[in-house]
């Protein structure tokens, strides 16, 4: 028997107000499990592979879809798909990430690299599929190298009614570091992050995750200092 992949959240993939730090679930009447488990499938391939040699029916089969069609009619084309995972991804971390800067805000601070990066990073850890696989982080690392650079935007950049707090960590982030472009940001804290995605992704392969979980979190721990030792010293 087939395993059910579970839904986190549920999400509206057309636009919702998301402005304030404490995020509810989206109302029921958006709630759509076909479209979340071709989202969760797409994603998984991707990131075992790459966005352009998965094609829809492989990703319709992983769904448990028997229509070979449910990608296309319910998305369209690809890029309509990559960004409804970008959405759905944000929209998870976006309680975590607010929960975060509210404690932050009420103790007046500490407002540095570390604590921003690790709020910004740390929500990544929850984001697995069946196997404990980061699957968001892999995909993640894909886009970053590949997809990004050549103008392929993300939900942080596009969607203002559900990214405000990765907004709000990325616009300090932005303004600590100088970055080339105080809204998209630039290469340093492109390579900052993918010191700690990667890390995940390399330590899936280790099948990390089911061995020694602690032991995840400590890397995460050295992969995030070692991320904002770099973002610090190339701030000099």
């Amino acid at each position: 028997m087939r395993k059910e992949r579970p839904v986190p959240r549920e999400l509206e993939f057309s636009r919702i107000l998301c402005t304030e730090r404490n995020v509810t679930e989206a109302p029921l009447h958006f709630a759509d499990e076909t479209k979340l488990r071709i989202i969760a499938a797409a994603e998984s391939l991707y990131a075992q592979r790459s966005i352009e040699s998965v094609s829809f029916r492989e990703i319709a089969q992983a769904a448990g879809n028997r229509n070979t069609n449910a990608v296309q009619y319910h998305f369209g084309n690809r890029e309509a798909l990559v960004q409804a995972i970008f959405a759905w991804r944000v929209w998870q971390m976006e309680g975590p990430r607010g929960a975060a800067i509210a404690k932050l805000e009420e103790n007046g601070g500490p407002f540095d690299l570390h604590t921003l990066m690790r709020i910004l990073c740390e929500p990544i850890l929850d984001l697995t599929d069946d196997d404990g696989r980061h699957t968001y982080a892999a995909f993640m690392s894909k886009y970053l190298l590949q997809q990004r650079p050549v103008g392929v935007p993300h939900a942080g950049d596009t969607r203002p009614d559900l990214n405000a707090n990765l907004r709000w960590l990325l616009d300090r982030i932005n303004r600590m570091v100088a970055a080339e472009d105080l809204y998209l940001g630039d290469y340093r804290i492109a390579l900052s992050y993918l010191v700690v995605i990667n890390m995940m992704v390399l330590s899936d392969n280790e099948s990390l995750q089911k061995r020694e979980p602690e032991q995840l979190r400590n890397r995460f721990d050295v992969a995030l200092a070692m991320a904002v030792a770099g973002l610090e010293s190339s701030c000099g």
